[in-house]
């Protein structure tokens, strides 16, 4: 019992994370399931082993494959696609979830410089309260892009920490 007993505390655990960042709970038991397989599971095993139905399973597996925490496998001969968790920094690096949010990092600083200019030449107060918002949200952006950047520099997880580490102790 106890091997089973962890599996579902854990899998527990992953489903409470998903719905504290206001995500369906089933997001952490599919990822639960893919984490503690040792082979790639298709939608109906991952259904099987989750007790949610086959279209809930589909859907949550988009959200899953769009952050970068699930990669989509095939089997040579089988035309079923095949599910696996992205279980290493490095992993969850690759998987493009870092270039994804650079982009709207990028994207969100280029709005707030639109709207700066747009509030050029307005002297009324209101607008001066819009442009330190603005100021202060360019400030956020940039060490959001910087923190991004930091990430990327580092291929797995033992090197990461040690520069955090570093970093910390610095």
């Amino acid at each position: 019992m106890g091997v089973e007993e962890a599996k579902r505390i854990v899998m527990k655990s992953f489903a409470n994370t998903a719905r504290r960042f206001g995500q369906s709970e089933l997001l952490g038991y599919i990822y639960g399931a893919l984490f503690f397989s040792d082979e790639p599971l298709s939608l109906a095993e991952i259904a099987e082993i989750t007790g949610y139905s086959l279209s809930h399973v589909s859907s949550a597996m988009k959200v899953l494959e769009g952050v970068g925490l699930v990669q989509r496998v095939k089997k040579p001969g089988d035309r079923k696609a095949y599910f696996v968790a992205t279980k290493s920094f490095g992993e969850w690096r690759s998987a493009a979830f870092y270039s994804r949010l650079l982009r709207d990092v990028e994207e969100t600083r280029e709005n707030l410089l639109r709207a700066l200019k747009e509030l050029e030449g307005e002297e009324e107060k209101d607008a001066e309260r819009i442009r330190e918002k603005l100021e202060k949200a360019l400030r956020r952006n940039e060490t959001a892009r910087k923190l991004l950047a930091f990430l990327m520099r580092f291929r797995d997880e033992e090197e990461l920490l040690k520069a955090l580490e570093r970093c910390l102790e610095g």
